[in-house]
């Protein structure tokens, strides 16, 4: 049963590689890098330079949105994204099989081992749709959903070998208090979303340049955005004071503290340092991150 744990906790952090692959694709504007699903430009394994691009290389990159033109850093850096997707979907068929014949030992453990292997295949077919409808933005959004999906199912089977589900007993009140923040934290994460979407249109516009004028403007998804960050802030702070005293989830809320910190720096730092890069995806993994932690609260406290 070891063997299975560490494979499972091996796709659980697989799961967060792909998951930051894919907010690299969108920092770098690299979403139609292969503007065609599941081959790249028709072919398995994409061309390194131009010189190597098909003899109808024009129709596909014709429904490109940055340039037309070809550029290999942009395919491959999605063609990496894709990889690990598709090694993802391998993680996920091997981890099946294992729990599949340990399936009377940990019959929940099978059953989301299942729940996460559609999921993943769902995932890639929705990946198809993206590309077809040309990084249209409620797809992307549906997109990222998915992938948030994959980390809370594969969190839940983790800690299903690990027998550590419903192990601490607390009041209703104390996972009322973090349902509530995790409403609040999607709420964010939604409107964080919107944000982008204008900064999408913004971008493409100026031709993904002059980084420093994406959020110039100060648009009004932003403005809300960034006023909630407070209320994100001091709920998280009051789950703090309140649950300090709990043995065995007392850690994990400072650890929350502390990434919730983490993600309003990046956010300060994306708004007064022109949107550096490197910010973006961070800022989408500490978001991720933190649902997770508190998924991670629910699945292990259980109610009086």
């Amino acid at each position: 049963m070891r063997a299975a744990k560490n494979w499972v906790l091996a796709t659980f952090i697989l799961t967060f590689l792909v998951i930051i692959a894919g907010g690299i694709v969108r920092t770098t504007q690299s979403g139609m890098g292969c503007p065609d699903w599941p081959k790249c430009f028709g072919m398995w394994i994409p061309p390194t330079n131009a010189n190597e691009l098909p003899p109808d290389f024009e129709k596909y990159l014709r429904v490109q949105d940055i340039d037309h033109t070809f550029n290999a850093y942009h395919t491959w850096i999605e063609y990496v994204n894709r990889l690990l997707g598709a090694l993802l979907g391998v993680f996920a068929v091997i981890q099946t099989g294992v729990l599949f014949f340990n399936r009377n030992k940990n019959k929940t453990a099978f059953k989301l081992s299942l729940g996460f292997l559609a999921a993943v295949i769902l995932t890639g077919l929705f990946g198809a749709i993206v590309v077809k409808l040309n990084l249209a933005h409620a797809s992307i959004s549906v997109h990222l959903l998915f992938a948030l999906l994959l980390a809370e199912i594969q969190l839940a089977l983790l800690m299903s070998l690990q027998q550590k589900m419903a192990k601490i007993v607390v009041s209703k009140k104390v996972r009322r208090y973090i349902a509530g923040l995790l409403i609040i934290i999607f709420i964010q994460s939604i409107l964080g979303t919107m944000v982008r979407i204008y900064v999408d249109d913004v971008s493409k516009i100026l031709h993904y340049e002059q980084r420093q004028t994406w959020l110039a403007a100060m648009p009004l998804a932003f403005l809300i955005h960034r006023s909630f960050s407070w209320i994100v802030l001091l709920s998280t702070i009051f789950i703090i004071i309140y649950c300090k005293k709990i043995i065995g989830i007392q850690k994990n809320v400072y650890y929350l503290g502390a990434n919730i910190f983490a993600s309003m720096v990046t956010g300060i730092i994306l708004f007064y340092l022109d949107m550096p890069a490197i910010a973006q995806p961070l800022h989408l993994l500490l978001a991720t991150i933190a649902i997770t932690q508190l998924v991670y609260i629910l699945l292990k406290t259980k109610s009086t």
